[in-house]
């Protein structure tokens, strides 16, 4: 239960993380701190064995008692001293030794230990078994020029030392504990709990994106989180205004769809009176009668866009083989009645693997919406017919084809929302579907559809599709 929690659970990832560090922390402090230990343990037997040396020096009605001086060493744990000085050894104390056991004494000299022999002796001595005599050889601390030789019990330092470590983990036990608890609550006060109201903030927007009590109020810190929750904040509102605007467009697309079909119908038997109006022998019936014919062909048209548009999908596509100097051509043939001259700049060569239709319908649309800017400007100041060129050419994996016509190109309002359905046309009354469509067909493709250039010489659009599908 414990490890689920620890790994469901940041506060206690932390938590643990906080002991585990600070017990490091306290087990580097502690390998010195028992080199020390050993270290001070035997400068203070050094010492109580040449004061009490001292004493024993003196008259002998003022010096000490040898039952006394045995106990004193006894409860320092010394069991024999030895003061050199002045090349002279005078023996203070011998070690009381079995003599039906051979003696086992080791000799350490402190006077010649640097910290690594320190670390290392210390750390032997904790982890060393069983008793045996410990010769040791160190200075007096005001006395540099003597030394003092003491034997002690091996198992008397160990046990010394294991106190020691055991103090220490003790105290790094409370020490850790306590900084753990602190850090636990400054973390989750700091970091967790306003990481889970994130989280819970995230998962009721998720069940609810319509609901403006959803989106997060920013704390106003002015750390991560609160970076965070700003960022978090202004998602919110966008996908909740994307969503309104796409539930409303949904709404408005099943109209639209059912308005149509209806719509389809009905113009389908106008455009049968209107063939009957062009047979009729009025002329002025029979002068009418061709804008009559367009203006019900433009509807048709604009019906069957409207409900076709956004059913655009990779799955749905026919891929082939196609010779883009063909399709091209075809394209330009059906455009020509618009009266404008074509030029197709295509290589006879260069083939893609795409949709026939699909591709066809984009490179129509684009085509005839130049067509018709290039018409409009023609008929209002009686220019002369404009021109549109189509060039294609391989970049690597893709093909480019660029489609530029001599029009007035698009205007500013256009730009901004040129591939935007029912937003981006340039003439009064279109439905801006057009560019909408043909953009939608090469992004089925995985390519892109770009506006390459747009000034008062003309528009050009360019496709880039890949060669191979």
């Amino acid at each position: 239960m414990f490890a689920a929690i620890a790994k469901r659970s940041l506060s206690t990832k932390l938590l643990l993380l906080t002991i585990i560090f600070v017990f490091l922390a306290e087990f580097v402090v502690l390998v010195p701190s028992i080199a020390k230990q050993r270290r001070d343990w035997f400068n203070l037997r050094f010492e109580e064995a040449y004061l009490v040396s001292i004493t024993l020096e003196g008259p002998r009605e003022a010096a000490a008692d040898e039952a006394l001086v045995r106990q004193l060493f006894s409860t320092a744990n010394i069991l024999g001293v030895t003061i050199n000085s002045d090349d002279m050894r005078m023996l203070i104390l011998a070690p009381e030794i079995n003599p039906h056991g051979a003696p086992n004494i080791r000799k350490v000299d402190l006077t010649g230990e640097n910290w690594l022999d320190l670390i290392a002796n210390a750390w032997g001595a904790v982890f060393s078994r069983g008793d045996y005599l410990i010769q040791a050889t160190g200075r007096p601390e005001f006395l540099p020029d003597q030394s003092v030789d003491i034997i002690v019990s091996q198992e008397a330092l160990r046990k010394d030392l294991l106190t020691y470590a055991r103090n220490i983990f003790l105290l790094s036990l409370v020490i850790s504990t306590l900084t753990a608890g602190l850090v636990y609550w400054s973390l989750n006060r700091i970091i967790v709990w306003p990481v889970k109201r994130l989280t819970a903030n995230i998962a009721a927007f998720a069940a609810d994106p319509e609901n403006a009590k959803g989106i997060i109020t920013p704390s106003g810190r002015s750390d991560e989180i609160g970076a965070a929750e700003e960022c978090l904040a202004t998602m919110e509102t966008s996908v909740r205004e994307l969503l309104g605007e796409r539930r409303r467009l949904a709404a408005l697309g099943a109209g639209i769809s059912k308005i149509s079909h209806d719509l389809r119908n009905i113009l389908a038997s106008a455009q049968l009176m209107s063939d009957r109006l062009a047979k009729s022998d009025d002329p002025s019936v029979r002068k009418l009668s061709p804008r009559l014919i367009s203006a019900l062909d433009r509807a048709i048209t604009l019906s069957r866009d409207t409900l076709t548009f956004g059913r655009m999908g990779t799955s749905l596509l026919d891929k082939s083989s196609i010779a883009l100097h063909d399709l091209v051509e075809e394209v330009l043939e059906d455009t020509a009645a618009m009266g404008v001259t074509p030029e197709n700049n295509t290589p006879a060569d260069l083939s893609i693997i795409a949709d026939r239709t699909q591709l066809y319908r984009a490179l129509f649309n684009l085509v005839r919406n130049a067509v018709e800017a290039m018409l409009e400007v023609s008929d209002e100041n009686s220019q002369e017919r404009g021109k549109i060129s189509i060039d294609a050419a391989g970049d690597g994996d893709d093909i480019l084809i660029t489609i530029t016509d001599t029009g007035p190109g698009l205007p500013e309002h256009a730009k901004a929302e040129l591939f935007e359905p029912f937003k981006g046309s340039r003439k009064p009354g279109g439905s801006g579907l057009g560019v909408a469509i043909a953009a939608e067909i090469v992004r089925a493709h995985g390519g892109a559809l770009t506006l390459h250039k747009s000034d008062e010489t003309g528009a050009a659009f360019r496709l880039r599709l890949p060669r191979n599908g």
